[in-house]
């Protein structure tokens, strides 16, 4: 019986961390496609071409609106930087792209709430400057320069007609985004939701209390704690295999776990060390220049994580695990998510017969 209970148990709580963010992916998925298609890329190339203060601020900016999975926001970064951005600038937007982003920020106010939402952003400008002075110091710029000489601009085709906010087939095109992203990245949201689950249900407060050095108790995260789990964090997330939005229902379980709040906001950025995307930097910039990249990612996770947890719990803003407790968690009621997850299913229903007409009309001989 025990077992079944537990089949139960990770069902329910499958289904209802899904139920909870349902509402937050739709909306976050949608904005999305509408920025890339009424946002040239040409634009975001000429703003980026050094690594000035100036320069990562605009690539923060631009990746944060053109949000996506981690695979997506590699590929994107890879093409602004054969664009002729410069690779610090290129990475900064890699990270904004993943950790700044709008359905990120929804997904992590409906799971953890709004203190993990302000740390995430507070925290994923941090997660640049830091990425940008360890590049300053340790990246060869060159060597990555002369990787894009090598690969002669194959950079994406020219983008010359952006749509009007008001044409039809402008929204069409950003309901095909959406569909696009969304049928990219559903397999990584399916899975972090399902581990997750079953984490919350299956595997004992005392295994990660023990990887964490949490001592279980509400009252106090020791500096030794908060080193070690900023460290650990993005570790784990290495293992987990999930992207960003997908690492959220997990970072719940882990904080719920025992791991400090710097620790799962460290485990949140890790989406950008995970195997598969140091194999697709390897592709892109060749194995040596990989191995840098994702080193010098690690260490500004590493920092970012513990310097929030530090400022944080200084000024008293951390919350307790108490307050995300996953496994007791109520998700099916008849509230704000309830009637947020009615109209957006509503919306991306739309978008889908949108994005339907939108292939119609490509096959119909629309040659530019």
């Amino acid at each position: 019986m025990e077992l079944i209970s537990m089949l139960g148990d990770t069902l329910y709580t499958i289904a209802g961390m899904f139920w909870k963010i349902l509402w937050a992916l739709i909306l976050g998925f949608a904005i999305s496609g509408a920025v890339q298609a009424f946002v040239p890329k040409r634009r975001m190339v000429q703003v980026m071409g050094d690594d000035s203060a100036a320069s990562l601020s605009r690539a923060g900016f631009f990746g944060a609106i053109s949000s996506s999975c981690s695979y997506a926001a590699a590929a994107m970064s890879r093409s602004v930087f054969l664009r002729g951005a410069h690779i610090t600038a290129a990475i900064a937007f890699m990270i904004a792209a993943t950790n700044l982003v709008i359905e990120l920020g929804f997904v992590l106010w409906s799971l953890m709430g709004w203190q993990f939402v302000v740390a995430e952003f507070a925290g994923g400008v941090l997660l640049i400057i830091v990425m940008a002075l360890l590049m300053k110091i340790a990246a060869p710029v060159a060597a990555f320069d002369r990787v894009r000489e090598a690969q002669t601009n194959d950079a994406d085709e020219d983008d010359a007609a952006v749509p009007s906010l008001l044409s039809v087939d402008g929204w069409r095109q950003a309901a095909a985004n959406f569909m696009m992203d969304w049928s990219m990245i559903w397999k990584d949201i399916a899975i972090g939701v399902i581990v997750a689950g079953a984490m919350v249900v299956w595997v004992p407060d005392t295994f990660w209390q023990a990887l964490f050095l949490s001592g279980g108790s509400e009252d106090s995260v020791s500096l030794l704690q908060m080193i070690e789990n900023a460290l650990v964090g993005p570790l784990v997330a290495v293992v987990s295999f999930v992207c960003s939005v997908g690492n959220v229902p997990l970072a719940a379980a882990l904080f719920n776990g025992g791991i400090s709040f710097g620790g799962a906001l460290a485990f949140i950025y890790g989406d950008l060390i995970v195997i598969p995307m140091l194999l697709v930097y390897r592709q892109y910039y060749g194995t040596r220049l990989a191995a840098i990249l994702g080193v010098i990612l690690y260490i500004a996770m590493a920092v970012t994580g513990f310097v929030i947890d530090l400022v944080f719990s200084f000024g008293g803003w951390a919350p307790t695990s108490s307050a995300v407790d996953v496994g007791s968690m109520r998700f099916f009621s008849f509230d704000y998510t309830f009637w947020l997850n009615l109209i957006f299913i509503a919306v991306g229903a739309g978008l889908w017969v949108l994005s339907k007409q939108a292939s119609g009309h490509a096959h119909c001989g629309h040659h530019h």
